[in-house]
Formats: structure tokens, C-alpha cells, sequence
């Protein structure tokens, strides 16, 4: 198999640096210093405790805070796209985006979006621009776990987990202002104060604000972060950790350059979005607030409870300029939840127990503003409310995770999650085909109750203290989201919908340590019972369970500090993407799936320069099929980036970025 022989290529190449690199000798206080800062090598999202990374039997990426500076994101994908087998890809509406990891581009439901270890959003009712709902631009720190989730995370943990996290209170000194501008009027203001109140407590405070006009025409955008963080010890055995997030996006929407023509010389045209803004103003806007509080107890020797409770509110509008109609979304989730974990050591085991709740209510306004006819294929749109229904979900959750010390080198693991997702619907109008359109709304007796258990294992072998082995086995699944279940297009409405499952197998090696990190993995998941789009003999769309699709590919990265002040960071990821016997597409590759990804930095910090860093980068995207009948192809691209940091005092910072696109066409 040629993915197998490209597996073997990367390995091989991986091992070869490795073995150039652990030779290296110890850095010099300068370049020390800022190892202490980058180092890489703690990983929380697959037990939301600390762990080593080689301790971890899984697939992960991890981006500190000073490469997060120096990245100095705008958009997400500045922020995910130099992680290995990671890709974002921004959308219309610049804040959003689709997200590719161990899958095509798409918009389903199979990545789990977390900031500080908490949802940003309610498992039924999946946003693929979820990243947008973090406050991804004044991260303190980003981890990905790949692949299915531990038993810690449910529905959507198919492919990836991600994870956005703040900066901890007690980690963070002193006022910051760093005012940025940008070519095109861009303009952001990030202000940030850390204190200590007592001996016990600590309180931190960030906020950023950005505002742009776009260089494309109706691009004008603007986007508001705050992050409050408090943290207090009441006593030796319990801690109590509060966090406030808040986030604000209003960004105007623009459509697709339709030919080269466009592309090479009306660049900064809406593209065919255009002719539509004298009818609907669009845009897209992202509201999210959310209050956590966590209580840490760890008064029994070697054991540590964790109890999180949180309150949560989502709101996403937008204008579907996709479709001719023009159709507008208004949909707000308000939420409650609460994640119990006890984690408890006894001799050579390792348990982990757990249990999560939440309780969501949603209000879902999808409505058309004005008489709709169509000049050629499709039905007539009479304006009023095509669908505005109210969902009552809820989601419970018992899991367990237990991991048995074998011998010092070998360590067994097990663990299982049953998760209980249950919709009650409310359909706030009439019954039935709306109006002359293709557009249809189920009755109030469409109250499904979905019910999963997923397995895990895992077996870790260390071959020396920053070396490790591993084999992982891990079930998932993704619930039919509320979208699928109650925005019909056909007449037939007494259809059922069936989670989709998956099974990932993964192997893989890894290297941990101040100045070597490495992870090799190769991967190989299948997703049954797919959700998929079908047509009726009249065009009318509708979703059923009736595919099968496998992927599987290789992921290797490397960061090593070759010299005292020369940093090397290597991402790569081979993929395939390939239907099971599909009725419409065989055996075929799916789209928008590209076989490689490559990223590769160069980090420079200067020893007569105190606290300066430059940065070369260089971004690889290869070639894809633009149809699932593979029958066009795309060529790729290539992004090379120049970025700057330097921070002459505590108080001062400057910075400055730049980059080049080599695109191809097609």
C-alpha cells in the first residue's frame, strides 16, 4: 500500500533527525531560559490532570504561549495550522471556519471544541465554527488530542479534540497594552493585568479588541476576547478556580471568486455574494458567554476530586448567502452543566471516575425576509418563519478509565463511557410543507433518545525515560444534531436518524524532553452508519444513515533546539480519505481531502538581542479533488511567512509579520 510506504518514509526520516538531535549538548543560560518557557512536554486534555507527554497513549500537538506570541493570531488557522495533520481553513465570514484533522474539510459534527477543559458548546447542536467561540487570540496555551477522545469526552470526539486554553492566574504578572496595526486599516488592542491578592489567591484579567475594514470588498469585521480568572487556596487541601469568558464577532460576509478571471483581476470583489447585498445585509455574528467555577479537593492521600459547574449561552446568526434565498439564522443555546472526576492512585493502578451532566435549551429561528422566486431549478420561498422550534436537551454521562502498572516499562489501560442524549421538541408553528417550498417541519412527537457505549484501551511501553511506545484502541460516536433532526427538506417526515460510530486504531512513538520533542503516530479510523445528503425524484433533499468511510495516514512532528538559540519545528501528515461502497461513489477519495500536509519553522532568538525571537515559516498544503466523482483536481499551496517579536522591556513589546502565497490553479 503506497500510504504504508509513505508511513515507513516519514518514520524513517523522523528517526534519522532524532538521532542528529539528541546528540546536541546543553544550552547556554540564554537559550535555558527560554526552554523553561517552551517546553512542551506536560499534556492535560486527556485527563484534564497534568501528564507527561510521552505518558499519554495517544496522537497529540501542544503550542506554548511564546509560540502562541509569536504567532500572533488573527484568524484560527494562525493559531492550529503548524500542528501536524492539523488544517483550518477560513471562511466568508473571516472568524469562520471549517476544521481537517484526520478527515476531509467539512462541517460535521466530529471535533470536540474545549476551552479550559469545558465545552464551548452543547453536543446537540454542533457549530463548525466552534473555535470561534474560544478566546483563541489570548490563549495562554492550545493542546489537540487526535483521534477518538479518552473516556472522558463523548458525542463529537471522533476525530480531534481541541482544547483552548487561558493563561493560569498564578502564572500571569503585571499590566500589559499591545496596540497592532495592520495593512488594509486592521487595528487590535490586547490588554492584560495579573495580581496576587493575599498569599492565597490570585486574579488575572485579558481582553482583547480588533476591528478591520478586510481587503475584499464586505469583509469589514470586528471581534471583542475577555478572559477574568481567579484562583484562591482555601486551604492545603482545596482550591476553588473561577473563570468568566466572553466573546463578540460581527464580520460582514463575502461570497466565491467564480473563475480565474475573478481570481487574477477583481481579487477584492465580494464575489458572488455581490448582487445579493442590495437585498439582505450579510453577515455573521458570534455571541458566547460563559461562568465556570471548579472546586479541587485533594484531602485523601493520592486521591484528587475535581467538581466543575458552569452556566454557558451560545448565539450564532447569519445570512445564508450560500443558498438564492437568502434564508437568515438566529439560533441561541442556553445552557447548565456539571463534570465530577475523582482521580486516585493505589499501588499499580490508576483509576479515574467521572460523571457529566448538562441541560440545554435552545430557541431555533430560521426565517426568510422576502418573497422568494426562483429564475430557474428550485421552489418559490414566501417570506415569513420557515422553521422556529424550542429543543430541551439533555446529556448524562457515568465514565471510568483505570490503568494497571504491569512493570516499570509497561503500562495497560481501559476505559468506557455511556452516554444518554435525549431531545424534547417543540415546534412553534405550523406542521408540515411551508408554504410552495421544498421546506418542511416535523410535528412536536419527534423526541428521540440516543444511547451509546464506548469503549477504550490502551498500551503504553517506555523505553527510556523521555521515550515511549504506544498502541490505542478508542470507540466514539456523534449524535444526529438537532439541525438534521428538525430542518426537513422533503415530505417525508417520518424518517429516523442513528448516530454515526466510529473505531480508531492507533500506534505510535514519541520523545520528550526541554529541548527534543517528537511524536510519530500512525492512524486508522472508520466511521459507519455515516449521515449522509440524498435527493428524492423531485430534488427534495433529506439525510439517512447509509455510508461507511475510512481514513488513515501518518503524522509526524519534530521541535528541537539544534543550537543555544536555533529552534527547528517540522510538521508533517500523510492521509488517505476513502468511501466504503457507496452507492453513489464506490470506493472513491473523498473531496477536499489533501494527502499532505507540511509545516515547517525556523526560530531564531539572537543571545545580543534579549527576548527577541524571528521566525521563517513555511506552510505546504498538497493536492485534493474538488468532487467526490474524483474528476477534477486542486493543486495546492504554498504560504511562506516572516514573523518578529521583541519585547525591548517588561512593558514594550514589538512585532511584525508578513507572508507570501503561492497558489495554485486548477
Amino acid at each position: 500500500m503506497r500510504w504504508a510506504s509513505a508511513a515507513m518514509s516519514g518514520a524513517y526520516l523522523l528517526i534519522m533527525m532524532l538521532a542528529g538531535v539528541q546528540e546536541v549538548g546543553a544550552a547556554g543560560q540564554h537559550g535555558a531560559e527560554r526552554d523553561d518557557k517552551a517546553s512542551n512536554t506536560i499534556f492535560v486534555t486527556a485527563t484534564r490532570s497534568e501528564e507527561k507527554t510521552t505518558e499519554v497513549a495517544a496522537s497529540t500537538g501542544k503550542k506554548s504561549h511564546e509560540e502562541i506570541i509569536l504567532d500572533d493570531p488573527v484568524s484560527e488557522k494562525d493559531l492550529f495550522n503548524s500542528i501536524a495533520g492539523v488544517r483550518v481553513t477560513q471562511t466568508g465570514s473571516t472568524f469562520g471556519h471549517m476544521t481537517s484533522i484526520r478527515m476531509p474539510v467539512n462541517t460535521d459534527p466530529v471535533y470536540l471544541f474545549l476551552q479550559d477543559g469545558i465545552p464551548v458548546q452543547s453536543s446537540g447542536f454542533f457549530n463548525h465554527n466552534g473555535l470561534a467561540y474560544t478566546n483563541y487570540t489570548t490563549a495562554g496555551s492550545v493542546e489537540v488530542l487526535k483521534g477518538a477522545g479518552t473516556a472522558l469526552y463523548g458525542s463529537s470526539a471522533v476525530a480531534a479534540t481541541i482544547n483552548v486554553q487561558s493563561i493560569p492566574a498564578d502564572k500571569q504578572h503585571g499590566l500589559f497594552v499591545r496596540p497592532e496595526y495592520g495593512s488594509n486599516g486592521f487595528f487590535r488592542i490586547g490588554m492584560g493585568d495579573g495580581m496576587t491578592l493575599g498569599d492565597n489567591a490570585n486574579l488575572s484579567l485579558n481582553l482583547s479588541y480588533l476591528q478591520a475594514p478586510g481587503w475584499r470588498q464586505h469583509t469589514r469585521s470586528r471581534r471583542d476576547e475577555l478572559t477574568v480568572q481567579h484562583i484562591v487556596d482555601i486551604n492545603a487541601a482545596n482550591t476553588l478556580k473561577t473563570i468568566v469568558a466572553y466573546n463578540h464577532t460581527d464580520a460582514e460576509m463575502a461570497g466565491n471568486l467564480i473563475g480565474l478571471s475573478e481570481l487574477y483581476n477583481n481579487r477584492r470583489s465580494a464575489g458572488d455574494v455581490l448582487p445579493k447585498l442590495g437585498i439582505v445585509d450579510a453577515r455573521r455574528k458570534f455571541d458566547f458567554f460563559r461562568a465556570s467555577v471548579e472546586w479541587i479537593n485533594d484531602s485523601l492521600k493520592n486521591t484528587e476530586f475535581s467538581s466543575i459547574v458552569y452556566v454557558r449561552r451560545n448565539r450564532n446568526r447569519y445570512t445564508a448567502t450560500w443558498l438564492p434565498s437568502l434564508p437568515k439564522n438566529d439560533s441561541e443555546q442556553r445552557s447548565v452543566g456539571a463534570m465530577l472526576k475523582a482521580d486516585a492512585h493505589v499501588g499499580n493502578f490508576h483509576g479515574i471516575a467521572g460523571f457529566d451532566f448538562e441541560f440545554t435549551k435552545a430557541d431555533e429561528l430560521y426565517s426568510q425576509v422576502f418573497d422568494f422566486v426562483p429564475t430557474g431549478f428550485g421552489a418559490p420561498v414566501a417570506a415569513g418563519a420557515i422553521y422556529d422550534y424550542t429543543v430541551d436537551y439533555t446529556s448524562l454521562a457515568p465514565y471510568a478509565r483505570l490503568e494497571y502498572q504491569l512493570t516499570d516499562k509497561l503500562r495497560l489501560a481501559a476505559g468506557v463511557r455511556y452516554d444518554r442524549d435525549s431531545f424534547n421538541y417543540t415546534n412553534n408553528t405550523a406542521n408540515g410543507k411551508y408554504a410552495a417550498s421544498d421546506f418542511s417541519r416535523p410535528a412536536d412527537n419527534n423526541d428521540p433518545t440516543f444511547n451509546h457505549v464506548s469503549p477504550k484501551a490502551d498500551i503504553l511501553y517506555a523505553l527510556t525515560e523521555h521515550q515511549s511506545l504506544y498502541f490505542r484502541y478508542a470507540n466514539g460516536f456523534r449524535i444526529p444534531q438537532a439541525s438534521r433532526l428538525y430542518r426537513l427538506k422533503t415530505n417525508n417526515i417520518g424518517f429516523t436518524l442513528n448516530p454515526e460510530k466510529s473505531d480508531t486504531f492507533g500506534l505510535g512513538y514519541k520523545l520528550g524532553t526541554k529541548r527534543n520533542q517528537a511524536e510519530l503516530s500512525l492512524y486508522f479510523l472508520e466511521i459507519r452508519d455515516t449521515i449522509v445528503r440524498r435527493e428524492n425524484a423531485r430534488k427534495e433533499q433529506f439525510y439517512v444513515n447509509a455510508g461507511k468511510t475510512r481514513h488513515y495516514g501518518v503524522e509526524a512532528s519534530l521541535s528541537s533546539r539544534i543550537l543555544d538559540d536555533v529552534t527547528v519545528k517540522l510538521a508533517y501528515s500523510y492521509s488517505r480519505h476513502k468511501f466504503v461502497n457507496d452507492p453513489q461513489f464506490g470506493n472513491n477519495t473523498q473531496r477536499e481531502a489533501p494527502r499532505t500536509l507540511a509545516n515547517v519553522r525556523l526560530i531564531y532568538a539572537p543571545p545580543w538581542i534579549h527576548e527577541m525571537h524571528a521566525m521563517f515559516e513555511w506552510q505546504h498544503v498538497g493536492s485534493w479533488y474538488l468532487d467526490n466523482e474524483n474528476t477534477t483536481t486542486y493543486g495546492g499551496s504554498n504560504v511562506g511567512n516572516i514573523k518578529l517579536d521583541y519585547r525591548p522591556n517588561v512593558n514594550i513589546r514589538l512585532g511584525h509579520s508578513s507572508d507570501r502565497h503561492d497558489l495554485r490553479s486548477y
